[in-house]
Order: C-alpha cells, then sequence, then structure tokens
C-alpha cells in the first residue's frame, strides 16, 4: 500500500488529485496539510486523513512514500526544497516558482540525489496529445497556433479562496504563467526545438488587475513558429474555454477543437480524418494522478520533468520581459536541459 500525502489542499488544483487518488487501488492517503485550519481539517476528514497546518510537521511525523504539492507560486519553492531535504518523491503542481531561476535551483538539487520529481503538464496523458506526439515523432511541426481563453475570469480565483493568485507578487502573473505553459511544452514536443526567440504582448484591460488577463506570444525556433494565445476574458463557467489548437507538419495539419473534435488533414490531398476526444485537460486529471503515481512505482520517469519546467520558465520569463519592453523580441539563451527531454 503506497502512503500519500497531499500538501497546500486549498489551492484549486488541489481537488483534481486528490479526489481520484482517494479512488486508487493500492493507495492510502494518510496525511494533508494547509496553512488553513478549515480547509485542512474539512479536506482531512473527507480523505479520512490527519490534518497538519505545516507541511515541515507533515513530512516529518507522517513520512509519506509521495506527495502531491501545490502552494502559492512564491511559496513553492520553499515546499519543494522541503521534500528534497526530506528526500520525499513528489508532483508538485506549476510552475513550482515565480521564474526559471527558482525551479532551476530546485531541479539542480533533485538530480543531485536522483529524486523522482515531476510537474503538473497533464495534457500529456490526454489521447489528442499522445497522437499529435506519435505523428510528429518523425514529422515535427513546422507551425502551430493555440488559443485557450475562459475558465470563467479571474473571480475564480477568490470564490476558491485563492486571492493570492490576483497579486503578481505571490503568483508571478496571470494568465500566462498560469495557462501558456501547458502550449509551451506542447510546442517543445511536437517541433523537437526549444525557442530562440520571444515576443509578447499582455493586457489586462478587461478585469483591471494587477495580473495580465490576455496573453499573446509568438516563438520562434530554427525550424518552427508557434502563436500562443491565453486569457480569462471568455464570460462562461469553470472549465469552459473558447479553445483551438491548430498544427502543422510537413505531412499533415492538425485541427482540436473545444467541441471534443480533433481532425487530421493529410497535406498531399486534403483527406480528412476526424475523431472525438476530450481536448480540455480538467478531465484528465484523474488519469495523470493514476499515471504519475503508476510511474513512480514502477521506477519511472515522471509525466512530465523538472528539465522540462524550466524550459518552459525560462520562455514565460522571456514572454514577461517582452511584454514589459513594448513587444520587444526578446532572444534566449541556450538552454539548460534539450528540448527532446520532454518527450517520454
Amino acid at each position: 500500500m503506497l502512503r500519500i500525502a497531499f500538501i497546500g489542499v486549498s489551492h484549486w488544483h488541489a481537488i483534481l488529485y486528490y479526489k481520484p487518488a482517494a479512488r486508487l487501488p493500492n493507495v492510502r492517503i494518510i496525511a494533508v496539510s494547509d496553512p488553513d485550519p478549515v480547509v485542512a481539517e474539512r479536506v482531512g476528514r473527507e480523505l479520512d486523513a490527519k490534518a497538519f497546518l505545516d507541511y515541515r510537521a507533515l513530512l516529518a511525523e507522517s513520512r509519506p512514500d509521495f506527495v502531491f504539492a501545490f502552494a502559492r507560486h512564491c511559496d513553492m519553492p520553499d515546499v519543494a526544497s522541503a521534500l528534497v531535504d526530506e528526500n520525499v518523491p513528489f508532483v508538485m503542481e506549476k510552475p513550482m516558482g515565480l521564474n526559471a531561476k527558482d525551479v532551476s535551483a530546485i531541479r539542480d538539487r533533485v538530480k543531485a540525489k536522483g529524486l523522482h520529481a515531476g510537474t503538473g503538464f497533464n495534457f500529456r496523458v490526454s489521447d489528442w496529445f499522445k497522437r499529435v506526439q506519435a505523428m510528429t515523432a518523425d514529422d515535427p511541426i513546422t507551425h502551430a497556433s493555440f488559443r485557450y481563453n475562459g475558465v470563467g475570469g479571474p473571480h475564480r480565483y477568490r470564490e476558491a479562496g485563492n486571492h493570492w493568485h490576483l497579486d503578481p507578487k505571490f503568483s508571478g502573473g496571470g494568465c500566462t504563467i498560469n495557462l501558456s505553459g501547458h502550449f509551451i511544452d506542447m510546442f517543445r514536443v511536437f517541433s523537437h526545438t526549444m525557442p530562440k526567440e520571444v515576443t509578447s504582448l499582455m493586457g489586462s484591460f478587461t478585469w483591471h488587475l494587477p495580473i495580465e488577463d490576455y496573453s499573446s506570444m509568438i516563438l520562434r525556433s530554427e525550424s518552427s513558429i508557434c502563436t500562443i494565445e491565453t486569457g480569462y476574458t471568455y464570460p462562461i463557467p469553470n472549465n469552459i474555454f473558447d479553445a483551438r489548437f491548430s498544427l502543422r507538419t510537413t505531412h499533415h495539419y492538425i485541427v482540436a477543437r473545444n467541441d471534443d473534435v480533433v481532425e487530421i488533414y493529410r497535406g498531399c490531398d486534403g483527406h480528412m480524418e476526424q475523431f472525438s476526444t476530450q481536448v480540455f485537460n480538467a478531465p484528465w486529471y484523474p488519469l495523470f494522478v493514476s499515471d504519475s503515481i503508476d510511474r513512480f512505482v514502477k521506477g519511472q520517469p515522471p509525466v512530465a520533468d523538472l528539465d522540462a519546467l524550466v524550459e518552459v520558465m525560462q520562455v514565460i520569463d522571456a514572454a514577461y520581459a517582452s511584454s514589459r519592453a513594448g513587444g520587444k523580441t526578446i532572444a534566449l539563451e541556450e538552454p539548460t536541459a534539450t528540448g527532446r527531454q520532454g518527450q517520454r
């Protein structure tokens, strides 16, 4: 029986992890923690797990085999450091810090100890991601366009008790750091490259908050170009998005739509194959949780490792720098790991 724990259960992602984890055989949730005593006790009762206010006390007393961790973005490096100090394998929800420097420091410590540690790029377990990854193994994308706008507006973070997300001192920003990372990761995996240039503009003209509610970026590598558009401006309930993903390879054109339809066109004659699958990432959390646990138990790498997260955060840092400079193109330094390490 694998003994697991959850740190930071008031985070809006946490319920997407602990609900499916509680249904898994051969897994026992032994402890949860959160600085909010009401939330910690409530979730502890729900999961029949001991509740802690301090994650350090949880680690010292419960000694879990594996942890799923969440926190304010500014606090994630401290939580991750405690997990590394205690040699506890973990998956932490992105972004694991406010910038690439934060994440790189954790990644380096994880590697030095040979510790199993991953992050929450859960699109990777979806059917359509796996289909595109297989198609692009020998036919990488030459251009891509990702539009992902919605999540009910930023007020949903207040409603979830995560008002800190609306303050960049604690969150690092808005939709760019929260949503765009998924698609930067896809570009890396499907193009087999790391962006060399980033151009971006962001705005907060809809909600007039300190964080951006709209973000548009252009990524350019030596062999591919990508546009990523994310936002909090679609006036619709949680987990419903205005979304469309379009990808071109030498031999195919692929479209994933928000009505859960994927179209694959042959480049030579336009013949179209269509299949239905869930395009959004929310329905894939149960599989992501079970796959993350299974990979740890079997001694396999995580769904997404910290090399992947560092590279994504390097692009996010450049995007914020570009927007602050009025859309100036920012050249990226040589990556600390290869983009191909994201393909597992």
